[in-house]
Parts: structure tokens; sequence; C-alpha cells
């Protein structure tokens, strides 16, 4: 499928981190357009393409997790696999999008829905009104191949502040730069029970063993993303030297910094306390039911900001840890908000599963249903429908999405790409 690596390559150049993808955007708009599809875009960004009489729609986000060199990606090859140099390669949702494209340039009945700001609570989905012409919603932002997704996670952001105090340096204080590096980060969703370490929290871990003061605090790259890398500077008066062999320490120069957080303890605290990654089982599912992550601190003009992305397999739970959380740090001293709600798609069995079922038996035999601890847009697009919508969601195998470390199965991006076909085929008539 040589077409579709071409299409991925130019969807790859153009800048679409989420809340920067107007390039992205254009060029869908005029690609859609040269195809002869008729094309509606909404307030929100999301871009509808129509052509012919499509009984099937089509969906993948626009924008992507920008970490690393993302202002010009570099994509390497090795034997099947995609990867990208020192970046996220895009390919969550890009490889979606580039079989879209290909399925646009073959078939004259198809709809094709592009979202916009998916990566940052699904923006695009949750104001989705524009009507649908097809009666089914195939979703491409799965991430691997032979399961078939009925359901999947909410979310809600959660957001602490604190107005930081300031007090003068102790004169027998020395400052030190300590930083947690070479984490390997990961999506905070579907990664989140992978045992990977979280850079934030073995900075927190640190902390808490030494009787020190903050002076500045950073950390993590995304708020959806399991944090690669950490970093603090510190006042003690005693000699300063890790435990953790993953951390590194340094002394600074005196002078550097005059003065220190009068709110040192409640912030290391906060941090050290703070319970990362899965906080309850689904063994029904065989999936988390409840997690969180901390995915940025921030110090930033006198504020010190810490970035929480939580998930649930269903609201309520939702609503549970959101309050935990808030009450958390408001213990704490901290203002608290939550944004970017959105609830699960509870899974259900529809006739329109059955049927891709039935095709993905045929390149995986052991094809299966699943639900995701994830954000999928299925469920907020179907909502807001006002006819009623069957959907699924599939996909190529991504490994590590939301990291340096992402690659993409490209064996199973061409079975994916058969699988839409037959899936349109099979509802041609």
């Amino acid at each position: 499928m040589e077409r579709i690596l071409e299409h991925f390559r130019a969807i790859t150049a153009i800048p679409r981190c989420s809340h920067h993808t107007t390039k992205m955007k254009d060029y869908i708009k005029t690609f859609a357009l040269s195809l002869g599809f008729e094309v509606q875009e909404d307030h929100a960004g999301n871009i509808l393409c129509q052509k012919g009489s499509p009984k099937v729609c089509l969906q993948a986000h626009y924008d992507m997790v920008c970490i690393g060199e993302t202002h010009k990606i570099e994509i390497v090859l090795e034997n099947t696999l995609i990867k990208a140099k020192n970046s996220t390669l895009g390919a969550d949702n890009g490889m979606g999008m580039a079989i879209m494209f290909w399925a646009m340039e073959r078939n004259e009945n198809v709809e094709c829905l592009f979202t916009s700001d998916e990566e940052v609570g699904l923006i695009g989905a949750m104001q989705f009104r524009l009507p649908l012409k097809s009666s089914y919603l195939l979703n491409l932002d799965a991430e691997e191949e032979g399961e078939i997704y009925i359901g999947c996670a909410g979310g809600v952001d959660v957001i602490a502040s604190l107005a930081l105090h300031y007090v003068p340096l102790d004169e027998q204080a020395k400052l030190y730069e300590i930083s947690a590096f070479d984490f390997v980060g990961g999506h905070s969703g579907v990664d989140i029970d992978k045992k990977i370490p979280s850079a934030i929290k073995a900075l927190g871990y640190e902390l808490l063993k030494h009787d020190l003061s903050l002076v500045s605090l950073q950390g993590g790259e995304r708020r959806n993303a399991i944090p690669k890398s950490a970093k603090a500077i510190v006042a003690s008066k005693a000699p300063l030297q890790v435990e953790d062999t993953r951390l590194s320490v340094k002394a600074l120069e005196e002078g550097t910094y005059t003065s220190a957080i009068a709110q040192s303890n409640a912030i290391i605290k906060a941090i050290g306390a703070f319970a990362q990654g899965v906080r309850e089982w689904d063994r029904t599912l065989d999936i988390p039911s409840m997690s969180i992550n901390l995915g940025i601190i921030s110090d930033f003009e006198g504020v010190l900001r810490l970035d929480c992305a939580a998930r649930a397999m269903d609201d309520k739970n939702l609503a549970i840890l959101t309050h935990e959380t808030m009450a958390f740090f408001k213990a704490l001293g901290f203002d608290v908000k939550q944004e970017g709600w959105h609830g699960a798609w509870n899974p259900e069995m529809t006739s329109f599963a059955q049927s891709v079922y039935g095709v993905m038996k045929e390149f995986y035999p052991h094809a299966a249903f699943k639900a995701i601890h994830a954000g999928l847009e299925c469920g907020e697009l179907i909502l807001r429908q006002p006819k009623k919508i069957e959907a699924v969601s599939i996909g190529p195998t991504i490994r590590y999405p939301h990291s340096l470390r992402e690659e993409c199965d490209m064996n199973s991006v061409n079975n994916t790409a058969f699988i839409v076909q037959k899936i349109i085929n099979t509802y041609k008539d």
C-alpha cells in the first residue's frame, strides 16, 4: 500500500499540533474538493466530506500530540515499522487519515469526517452538529489490529493551581538542580497499566526524602502523556545526594537564585502523595476501570499549575475520581477546576459491530470485541446526531503513542485498509 504511505508522508509534513491545525485543515478541504466531495466545516473546525449516497462514514481526528522535534518530523522505516526520529510520529491519528484519503480516491459513495482537537479533550467531537448521511460510523483511531472497539472511557481534566509566595533563601542553604531524565513516557490511557514510571512521580518521591525548599519546578509534556522528564531547583542546608539512579543532581552557583517558595512543603506533599496510575480494575473487560495521570507541572509567573487527566469506564466513577482528586488538592491549599468532561461510550453489540466482526475475521481469525481505557470520539459523535447511528472503532497497530517511541506497523495498516474497503463494499446496496 505505497499510496497510503505517500498520504501519510504528506500529512506528516504539515504541522498539526492540537490547537495549531489550520494548515492541516486547509489541506484536507483542498484534497476532498479535488476529488469532487462536498465539503462542510463547522465552527469547531470539524470537516465533513460527502460524496454520492454513503452508508458508512469513516472518521479520524486530524490533530496530534506533539512531543520532541515535531516542527519537522523525520520518518524512519525499519522493516515493517514506521517511526519518527526524536519526536512523536503522529500515526495517532494520521495513519487513520491516510487510509481515509486512500478510500476517498477509490469510492464514489463514501462519507468522511475529520474532527479537530481530539487530543486535548475531544473538543471537535463534542461540538459536532452537522447531520451525517450515513447510518454507520467507522472510527479509525483504535491502535491494535484485529480488535473491534465498542466502548471507551470517559475523561476529564483536573487542574490545580497555587499562587506562589516567596521567602529569602537561607544563607546556609546551597542550590541544586534535580532532574528526572530518560524516562520513556507513554499514553496516559492505553499505557497507564504498563508500569511505565512517571518522571514527575519519581522526582516527587525523591523530594519527600530530603529537608529542602523548592525554588522552581517543571515537569511533563502533555496532560494526557505519562511524563518523561521533570526538573526541580531546590535549596538544601545539607549536601544533597539522590537515591534514585534515574535522577541526577548538580550543584548550582551561589547567587543564581535569591528566594524560595514559601509553600514548598505543601507542594512536595501534593506531588509525593498523588496516587498516579490505575485506581480500579474492570475484571470483566480486563482493562483499568479508573485511572489518573499527573501529566504537567508548570511554574510560571508566580503560579504553580498541575494538570491531571482522569479516565473512567463509566460516568459515575469518573465523577467520583474527579471529586476525590479535587478534594485532595483543595486540602493542600490549591485552587482546583475541571475542564473538558466527556462521557464514557458504553459498550453495545450492534448489527454493525457484528458485520465488522465478520469482515475482521477474514483477516484475523482471533478477532475480538474490546473496550478501551482511552477516549474515542464515537460516543460523543453519535450522541449528537438526529438519527440513530451505530459505531465501532478499528485501526492499525500503533505502539507507544504520545511518546518519542511511537511506532506503527505497516502490515497492519494494509490489512486495516482492506478491511475498511470491504466494510464499505458490504453496505453499497
